[in-house]
């Protein structure tokens, strides 16, 4: 099938917005904003960011995932999205491209995006796909790493570790298998977490490449220290030992919400409803420090995960 073929039959019905003209066009319109637009991109590949046996539904809800945690740290909402879509010649069947297409538009539909253009391409060597996602600030700025200020708060949302359990699993058999879909499909907090972090975070980042090399980072940015009490973390299945913690601190691949707040709001924070844990503080200085069950502990050089292969 040619590849405006694959637009016309698959990805055109899922256009809602008339500023993508029914992906006739090379541009789109974006639609107007009352106030600051944010935008992000991710890219994702075969062997590299998922396995090559993966569902095509789940890669194509991951790929939105990843860039919606994105906008939702900015304290934005989710606007119009630019697929790229690079299709293998050969391995993959049109029916897995119909599923993806499905999956795709689905996904979007519950954030509230559309999708409003784009590019499809033949890869001549495994699935490769990008999502840039706009994204409709729901404060007079976006929240940004770098706001944060000495004495504040650190808070992380949901679970951490849930798909490095999965990636053990699928790679030794460690675990159990129900923790696959963690990796496959990241969980991510509700789109009503935009608005809690456009009221009361000074600074947010979603963790992506592990709770502690992204605290570390926003820290940094902040021109902070941090210290984190690795015991209060919600590791997804607990944390039997300081070596299992750090393990599911460092991994990655969690897309939840890292973000600070003055202690001033602690109370709207844990009456939000919002899933949130206080794991920590900023504070004057320089670098991370951690510890566990009051204790102070020494970190490995390496914090944060460097994509290697999902193959």
């Amino acid at each position: 099938m040619a590849e405006k073929d694959w637009i016309r039959r698959y990805f055109a019905p899922l256009v809602r917005s008339a500023g993508a003209a029914g992906l006739t066009d090379d541009t789109a319109e974006l639609s107007p904003a009352n106030g600051p637009v944010v935008i992000t991109t991710d890219a994702m590949v075969e062997g590299v960011h998922f396995f090559p046996d993966d569902p095509v539904e789940t890669i194509a809800r991951k790929l939105v995932r990843v860039n919606v945690s994105d906008i939702l740290a900015s304290g934005a909402e989710p606007r119009e999205a630019l697929l790229t879509l690079g299709w293998p010649a050969e391995g993959r069947s049109e029916a897995e491209l119909a599923a993806f297409a499905a999956a795709l538009g689905d996904e979007l539909s519950q954030w509230g995006a559309d999708l409003i253009g784009g590019d499809t391409v033949v890869s001549p060597s495994g699935l490769f796909l990008s999502l840039t996602l706009t994204g409709a600030c729901l404060g007079p700025a976006p929240i940004c790493r770098g706001g944060a200020s000495a004495g504040d708060d650190v808070w992380v949302t949901g679970e951490i570790g849930a798909a490095r359990r999965g990636y053990l699993w699928k790679t030794t058999g460690q675990g159990e298998a129900g923790w696959l879909a963690a990796l496959r499909l990241p969980s991510l907090p509700p789109l009503s977490a935009a608005a809690l972090l456009a009221r009361e975070a000074s600074a947010a980042m979603d963790i992506s490449d592990g709770l502690l090399g992204d605290l570390a980072a926003l820290a940094a940015a902040s021109g902070l220290a941090a210290m984190i009490e690795l015991s209060a973390v919600p590791f997804a299945g607990g944390a039997e030992s300081l070596d299992q913690a750090v393990d599911l601190a460092s991994w990655g691949d969690d897309y939840q919400l890292l973000f600070t707040a003055p202690p001033a709001a602690r109370l709207a924070i844990e009456a939000s409803g919002i899933p949130a844990s206080r794991i920590g503080s900023l504070v004057k200085g320089q670098g991370l420090a951690a510890r566990w069950q009051d204790a102070p502990v020494n970190l490995p050089e390496t914090l944060a995960f460097e994509h290697g292969r999902h193959a």
